[in-house]
């Protein structure tokens, strides 16, 4: 039976099933996602499959989809992101992570050691607290000639990457000197705050700033060639609310 995540984030049917034959550590299917070009979480999903070596198709919800009877059969709530492996559903960003996480074939993005642990879970929640996830809707509400209050965004997004500033002044990554969730959350608020008019509280805070281009430079967290962060929306995407399918090359 053809449901939405088919209908907009089509499967190639010929595909079906990877990574039986041995190429991959794990047999996996094709994962489809459902999100907005414009939307933090769903830029966070990308980012994670990506990392983790997990092809997904991604196609785009308007807003009014989100209360019909189409989508809310599939995604709890009605909650956006929402995410499809064959049979199974899952919905909103976090599930979504934890599942291609736990599913995908790099490292765990949750630190072993409790401490560092810890820590990434308290940066995780900094990313997503109301004035972050608000500021950065304000601000691609701007991009896409939505209205937007740019100058309120700024005053709630200024304590927040100053912290996020001296943090990395420690280390490489957010939370050490390896790739976690931590760093998945703030690439895609930190991306969709680049891309706007207030994309000089980036330029401003050099440690940010270092981070962010090295981020876009590195290769996926599970040793294949795709830089997750190159699949990110640019301005155009946001404005269409277009979405790029994570392709894996190199099993």
């Amino acid at each position: 039976m053809t449901d939405i995540f088919d209908q907009r984030a089509v499967a190639d049917a010929g595909a079906g099933e990877y990574g039986a034959s041995g190429d991959m550590k794990k047999t996996q299917y094709l994962l489809q996602l459902l999100g907005m070009a414009y939307c933090a979480d769903t830029l966070k999903c990308i980012l994670a499959a990506a990392e983790q070596g997990m092809e997904m198709n991604c196609g785009s919800l308007e807003e009014s989809d989100l209360n019909s009877d189409e989508f809310t059969s599939v995604s709890y709530f009605g909650m956006a992101p929402a995410l499809k492996e064959k049979d199974f559903f899952t919905a909103g960003a976090r599930a979504i992570i934890e599942f291609i996480n736990a599913r995908g074939l790099g490292y765990s993005l949750i630190p072993k050691n409790a401490t560092l642990a810890a820590e990434q879970e308290t940066w995780v929640d900094k990313a997503c607290t109301d004035d972050v996830e608000s500021a950065v809707g304000m601000l691609t509400d701007e991009i896409r000639g939505q209205g937007g209050d740019a100058a309120a965004a700024r005053a709630k997004l200024e304590p927040a990457l100053d912290e996020l500033n001296d943090q990395l002044a420690k280390d490489k990554f957010i939370v050490g000197k390896n790739y976690s969730m931590a760093d998945v959350h703030w690439t895609a608020v930190v991306h969709l705050i680049g891309l706007s008019s207030a994309a000089d509280l980036i330029d401003s805070r050099a440690n940010v700033k270092n981070w962010f281009a090295s981020i876009h430079d590195k290769k996926s967290n599970c040793g294949q060639s795709v830089k997750a962060a190159t699949l990110l929306p640019t301005v155009e995407d946001i404005k269409s609310n277009k979405l790029n399918n994570v392709v894996i090359d190199d099993f």
